[in-house]
């Protein structure tokens, strides 16, 4: 993590730079415990980042003075901003998300091109906002890790009853005794790798409703790495935004 230089004119405006091999753009991300984090693709020239922190200005300057206020009431907790940009990495996605007030009063989110999401409606709320965003995650998990899920069983010569999309607070995942494997639609922001062996461990599960030994060796035989993945989500919950991470939309 590099420390950026001090924006200017008007209010010094402090960030931290991340460089990060899979970015393909300069992302800025706001949260009320780290700050702002400018995220830069390899090799990007750090010349040019306080012209783009400087154009976003009025966008972070919005969310700190809310910040503020909400630290000198006791009885409040910060509120995350609204997201400007929608990292998918378990499938390779990136999506530009636009505000887009209109008279209706429900929101809702639509496709307004490649990489391109609009949220419509009484956009003034952010809360609606988010829910609107977590129901379009359920949306796409279905769309997405459903058939992969079949598709692997189908590979490997695994049954299963249904699948769930859900988003629950504890668990990637799971499987119950009668075939039903629950997903959770925050598995969206994790790497395809660690995904696919989430799957695989619930559909392992479909055999062994433990963590047996016969279990692990099952497991391991679809995927060599299980074990360093496993070790390495430990942290993955820190991937999931924190406006993702409020109730589940179902």
């Amino acid at each position: 993590m590099e420390e950026g230089p001090n924006v200017r004119p008007g209010e010094p405006i402090g960030y931290r730079i991340r460089r990060s091999p899979r970015a393909l753009n300069v992302r800025l991300r706001l949260s009320a415990r780290d700050g702002l984090t400018v995220v830069v693709p390899k090799g990007f020239d750090l010349r040019r980042l306080p012209a783009i922190v400087e154009g976003k200005r009025d966008w972070i300057h919005s969310h700190l003075r809310r910040w503020s206020a909400a630290e000198a009431a006791p009885d409040r907790e910060p509120v995350e901003p609204l997201p400007e940009i929608l990292d998918l990495p378990a499938l390779g996605e990136s999506w530009c998300i636009e505000y887009r007030p209109t008279r209706t009063r429900r929101i809702g989110v639509l496709i307004d091109g490649p990489g391109r999401l609009a949220v419509y409606g009484t956009v003034q709320d952010p809360e609606a906002c988010r829910e609107a965003l977590k129901r379009w995650l359920h949306l796409r998990a279905r769309e997405e890790l459903a058939p992969w899920l079949a598709q692997l069983a189908r590979q490997h010569g695994f049954a299963f009853k249904e699948i769930h999309i859900r988003g629950q607070r504890t668990r990637w995942a799971s499987c119950s005794s009668n075939g039903l494997i629950s997903l959770s639609y925050k598995l969206l922001f994790l790497d395809r790798d660690t995904v696919r062996c989430i799957l695989l461990h619930e559909l392992c599960h479909t055999v062994f409703l433990d963590h047996s030994p016969r279990f692990w060796e099952l497991l391991q035989r679809l995927e060599p790495r299980c074990r360093v993945i496993h070790k390495k989500m430990r942290d993955s919950w820190k991937q999931v935004p924190a406006w993702a991470e409020a109730r589940d939309p179902d």
